[in-house]
């Protein structure tokens, strides 16, 4: 074979075979609470056979051998033989958590895992464990009537050889191939010899453009055994596979859609983005021209600059539910690992999101979820003895609300007391006794985002191993995103997650401080107000502010920047992780929609700089990374942060 073809052939069958183990897991969690349905269990017998097809025509024994288990397990289950229970739900998770592996060594050219003996033990329909609830079996062999159930793969061979392979069938030109399977060309030239020329017994069945759909194959079958007149009728009784409605949403068809090497998707958003700086520009050109034509021709780009711009940042959008679906694995585990019982309920999965967040979000996702489970919901017993359900329910929803997309983990579990909180950052010497007496409610939620902060009472392999929520809060604050918690003592608590739709152009608020301008990330800013005489004064050394019956602390952009001695009094609102701060400016100019460029080498790594943009006027702007801007040595602590270099250039 062609190295150029095999390279293309592999990387194919990465992408599509990916698709469908990366659906397994969702599916196999579902199975294992409903296994006796029949449509899960035929979508989850195609995955693995589809996988393992297309891993035999790459000659990739191992994963050849291994899904070859997996599926006679699951034909035993579709036969009625046996019942998928935990133990079997173990093995064929294990089994794809291994195909996972196997395919990352596939895509690395690295060396190939083989799958443990034990494992391929533990995947026979009939190993020794403990006995199952036996399901409703179907007659074997069954008789050739059209209500029997479905065949296996050397059943299917076998009315295959009966239709064709001895020479048999009506017209019989067709010989069996050398292999044990068929090609579309020969199965399309067998179906034409069946009943396409009016051959066929009873010929019911009319052929349509060259194939034929589920209802028409159901058809032939019943024409050619369904009903005793196939020829060979010793053939076991067929009918095809029900397809799984409730397991899969239906795939567009092939002809709908294209694959695009990201590299290139990647290259369209910033040709857009930069067209975007264009318009913005000719608009500022345009406003100050008087010209009408000119502002005609300026209008009519801007109209079809912000449609192109939709139109690419839509082709970025996946949706979230390819992330969703490697939570009811992990939330499964979990549950088994503690001795839970949990639901886990997924909402809004076909919300779209930027592709670049689905990654970004999962291991903030992941925390989660692990301190719903572990943390939030209580075993069954204390459940039941506190007139709950002894099954806990977790819930994952996403919506878009605006410009944003909000995430909401939410548990029926214990719910947090305020009181213990504030206890624990007390002994923990996160805020001292006098802090701690004069928070509210809700602050004292929200000391679950201060660093240090754990109310665990000792380390689990689950939670409490020193990566606390403030480390999830800041994740999601790089990502220009909230996180909030609301909570009711024994009746849960849920966190609702909130991030911009993208990241490719952003939406900023221009404001001035002395010479130079800077960009806000909109997505952080709360409000913007003009401070009056006598509202802001020194408290412990550090600027605040009275606003809104709370103390706002103060930054001064203008003495972080080295740009002034002074800002002015106008002061933007911004909310930063948990934190919630003013910033001083000389004056604020608006908003835009900006393309965001890195500064490059020079200037990598600056405290406070997420990158820069041209604005409307033509002048360059240092885009806040707020996050990092609140930490240490920012203008909350007075200390400019800005390299000499950076100064002069902006």
């Amino acid at each position: 074979m062609d190295p150029s073809l095999d390279s293309e052939l592999r990387d194919d069958f990465l992408v599509e075979a990916g698709e469908l183990v990366q659906r397994l897991g969702e599916q196999l969690v579902a199975l294992e609470e409903a296994p006796r349905d029949a449509e899960l269990l035929n979508a989850v017998f195609r995955a693995f056979h589809t996988v393992k097809g297309g891993a035999g025509f790459l000659g990739i024994d191992p994963m050849v051998q291994l899904c070859h288990h997996a599926e006679d397990l699951l034909n035993e289950a579709r036969a009625g033989h046996v019942l998928i229970d935990a133990a079997r739900m173990d093995a064929l998770l294990e089994a794809l958590d291994l195909v996972n592996a196997m395919m990352a060594a596939l895509a690395a050219s690295g060396d190939m895992p083989v799958a443990p003996a034990a494992l391929l033990v533990r995947l026979q329909p009939h190993a020794a464990r403990a006995p199952a609830p036996a399901p409703a079996p179907v007659p074997a062999p069954a008789p050739a009537t059209e209500e029997s159930g479905t065949i296996d793969d050397s059943e299917f061979e076998a009315l295959l050889d009966s239709l064709y392979g001895m020479g048999g069938a009506p017209g019989a030109p067709v010989q069996p191939p050398a292999s044990e399977t068929i090609d579309d060309a020969e199965f399309e030239n067998l179906l034409d010899n069946l009943h396409g020329k009016g051959k066929a017994p009873g010929a019911p069945v009319q052929p349509s453009a060259g194939t034929i759909d589920d209802s028409e194959f159901e058809a032939l079958l019943d024409s050619l055994h369904g009903k005793g007149a196939a020829p060979g009728a010793a053939a076991k009784a067929a009918a095809a596979p029900a397809p799984a409605k409730a397991a899969a949403k239906a795939a567009p068809p092939p002809e709908a859609t294209v694959r695009v090497d990201t590299g290139r998707l990647d290259a369209l958003v910033n040709r857009a983005g930069e067209l975007v700086l264009v318009r913005n520009r000719l608009l500022s050109l345009a406003a100050s021209s008087g010209d009408e034509p000119f502002n005609t021709a300026a209008g009519e780009l801007d109209r079809v600059a912000d449609e192109l711009q939709g139109a690419v940042l839509g082709m970025r959008m996946q949706p979230v539910g390819r992330l969703f679906q490697r939570f009811p694995r992990i939330v499964r585990d979990l549950a088994r690992q503690l001795g839970k019982e949990i639901e886990l309920v997924l909402e809004g999965e076909d919300t779209d999101l930027d592709r670049s967040l689905v990654e970004a979000l999962a291991d903030p996702l992941i925390h989660l979820l692990r301190n719903a489970v572990d943390h939030g919901l209580e075993t069954p017993d204390v459940r039941e003895s506190a007139g709950k359900p002894r099954k806990g329910r977790v819930r994952l929803a996403a919506s878009q609300r605006g410009e944003r997309i909000v995430i909401v983990v939410a548990d029926d579990g214990r719910g947090m007391d305020p009181d213990i909180l504030r206890r624990k950052a007390v002994e923990k010497g996160v805020i001292d006794a006098a802090q701690a007496a004069r928070l509210s409610e809700t602050e004292c939620l929200e000391l679950i985002f201060r660093p240090g902060f754990s109310t665990a009472a000792q380390v689990s392999d689950i939670s409490g191993r020193g990566v606390g929520m403030d480390v999830v809060k800041t994740r999601v604050a790089e990502l220009g995103g909230t996180l909030q918690v609301r909570s009711k003592l024994g009746q849960g608590s849920e966190l609702e997650l909130t991030v911009p739709l993208t990241l490719a152009i952003v939406r900023v608020l221009m404001v001035r401080v002395g010479a130079r301008l800077f960009a806000m990330p909109l997505s952080n800013v709360d409000e913007v107000f003009e401070l009056s005489a006598g509202q802001d004064r020194l408290l412990d050394g550090s600027l605040i502010a009275a606003h809104r019956d709370r103390a706002l602390p103060l930054g001064d952009l203008a003495a972080w920047s080295a740009a002034a001695p002074t800002a002015g009094r106008h002061v933007v609102v911004l909310h930063i992780g948990h934190q919630r701060l003013g910033c001083l400016v000389h004056d604020v100019l608006g908003r835009e929609d900006v393309m965001v460029k890195p500064l490059g080498r020079l200037f990598a790594g600056t405290a406070g700089v997420a990158g820069a943009t041209i604005t409307g006027d033509g002048r360059l702007a240092l885009v806040l990374d707020l996050a990092g801007l609140a930490g240490e040595g920012g203008p909350w602590q007075l200390a400019p942060r800005l390299s000499p270099t950076l100064e002069a250039v902006v």
